[in-house]
């Protein structure tokens, strides 16, 4: 053994290596952030639904509760929650001016502000369609002669509601929708419905 030194192999990676590497995490990384980036508009429809659901389901207990009647206004891109205001009853016409009074029996649908139940804003990018007895409901009927809003849906005191499909879309993705189904009786449940390409 004269003069041989055992030799010990250098463990490193070499500049290729390095970079086939770092190119297989990219990639990875890439399509991490396409899976997310397409759920996204369904992640954030599916939970608006199930949002929305929630809150008509509400809108049934606190009918119920208060003992009147509630609304859904809704046209492609707003909800709002109304009550029906009878005149006639002191309550209501107490403390009006007679413009005011004539006004609620113009449209006996007013905004609810008796509460802090309040309709859910609609996402940017959110497509609603009402379908109501197999008839697509066109919103823009959905106001009467000064353009003030009547409701789509009703909420009876008597626990009963106007039944219902909301079909709810995004912008930027036609390959699902979210429906809201009401049977008048039961409380509303959302869906996820998938569309086949």
């Amino acid at each position: 053994m004269t003069g041989t030194r055992a030799q010990t192999a250098s463990k490193g990676f070499t500049l290729l290596e390095v970079m086939v590497v770092l190119f297989v995490i990219g990639l990875i990384t890439s399509l991490v952030t396409f899976n997310s980036s397409d759920r996204k508009a369904q992640d954030d429809t599916l939970k608006f639904g199930r949002q929305l659901a929630v809150a008509m389901n509400l809108y049934r207990d606190e009918a119920v509760y208060r003992n009147l009647d509630l609304g859904l206004a809704m046209d492609v891109s707003e909800l709002l929650l109304l009550s029906y205001q009878d005149a006639r009853r002191l309550e209501v016409s107490t403390g009006k001016s007679p413009d005011e009074l004539q006004k609620i029996m113009d449209n006996p649908w007013q905004a609810y502000a008796a509460s802090t139940l309040k309709a859910p804003a609609v996402p940017e990018g959110m497509l609603l369609a009402l379908t109501l007895d197999d008839v697509v409901i066109d919103f823009s009927d959905l106001v009467d002669e000064d353009d003030n809003p009547l409701p789509a849906l009703q909420f009876l005191s008597a626990d009963e509601y106007t039944p219902f499909e909301l079909t709810l879309e995004h912008s930027s993705d036609s390959s699902f929708a979210v429906q809201l189904h009401g049977d008048g009786f039961n409380p509303v449940w959302a869906e996820l419905v998938r569309y086949e390409n």
